[in-house]
């Protein structure tokens, strides 16, 4: 699979459709977002950034797992019977509910028994019929995690960005933001709008910002096929010295990007998950061959955000087609 990571082409013409625009900016009031994640609508991290993109003005859909679907990559899961069969994340709806519904005090806020990818179709599928509207999504944001999917590795394992990229399949504009705070937390317990060193309270308004410079205008937000894979460090609690991290652009691939792997424990006969870096990760085919790797950024720098651009068409490069059909070329005699 190929990745055409952050090219400069792309990131010129995605300022160009946002800035080449009449009015000087678009309200938010107009723009309507679809907002999902892979750690399930209960947590604390996607409660934050929930209330601080509808306190932009944004209209915004929220509809994510009922459950945590962490590493369930593009998955297509839809729910098998009309009631849960097992209690959501946190117990939050109990079994026995119906397998998708919204907070009663909140009908912008859904819960679907799916995986991420599946909870984007729903979003787009269903809540129309619901609101009994037409609603044209802007912009697709899943997250932000709980924890950093960085890397090719991670593109095809994480949920979060396995709805980014089926949004972006759809013809959307779509971006997946992942944080470094890697506890999954229930949002009636841990969320705080108002404490400024919360990581999710930081991210959700640093996600805000980002949003913001991207509808910024009356244009498609980015070129059709295109999504942008966003990491943030550690912030607020978890690192004091950071508390409003720079944005960086990067690449998926190149030096220090991993993918999965494992260890054999033999004390324990057990094998252990972990990642590798592999050199395969850090060829550059695509895209601005000189930017750094989200790895780097966020792993080797302090209190920076990488920004990595990628497209759908996974295709090989021209050349490097034509190299493989030479290769293969007497199968077609």
């Amino acid at each position: 699979m190929q990745f055409l990571t952050t090219a400069i082409a792309l990131l010129s013409t995605a300022a160009s459709l946002v800035h080449a625009a009449p009015n000087p900016r678009a309200p938010a009031s107009s723009k309507n977002i679809l907002l999902t994640n892979d750690d399930g609508w209960a947590a604390t991290n996607i409660r934050a950034t929930y209330s601080k993109l509808k306190d932009a003005g944004y209209n915004v859909y929220m509809v994510a797992p009922v459950s945590q679907r962490s590493g369930f990559g593009g998955k297509f899961d839809v729910p098998t019977s009309p009631t849960l069969e097992t209690d959501g994340g946190f117990s939050y709806p109990a079994a026995g509910a119906p397998s998708w519904g919204h907070e009663e005090s909140d009908d912008h806020i859904w819960y679907f028994n799916g995986t991420p990818a599946s909870c984007v179709a729903f979003g787009l599928t269903y809540l129309p019929e619901f609101f009994n509207k037409s609603i044209d999504y802007d912009l697709v944001v899943s997250g932000p995690n709980e924890g950093t999917n960085l890397s090719p590795g991670m593109f095809t394992l994480s949920g979060t960005i396995g709805a980014t990229y089926n949004a972006v399949y759809r013809g959307l504009p779509a971006v997946a933001f992942s944080g470094s705070n890697g506890n999954n937390s229930f949002f009636k317990d841990d969320l705080d709008l108002n404490d400024n060193m919360s990581p999710p309270t930081i991210y959700a308004t640093k996600i805000t910002e980002f949003v913001d410079e991207l509808l910024n205008g009356y244009g498609r937000a980015l070129p059709i096929g295109t999504g942008i894979n966003v990491n943030f460090p550690n912030v607020g609690h978890l690192n004091e010295t950071c508390v409003d991290p720079t944005w960086v652009n990067t690449r998926l691939t190149g030096d220090f990007a991993s993918g999965a792997d494992i260890t054999y424990d033999k004390k324990s006969n057990s094998f252990v998950w972990t990642q590798t870096a592999w050199d395969a990760l850090a060829v550059c085919e695509n895209g601005d061959c000189k930017l750094p790797s989200e790895n780097y950024i966020v792993g080797y720098t302090n209190c920076s955000s990488s920004v990595s651009v990628f497209n759908i068409d996974y295709d090989a490069d021209y050349y490097i087609e034509k190299k493989v059909q030479q290769a293969i070329g007497a199968l077609f005699n």
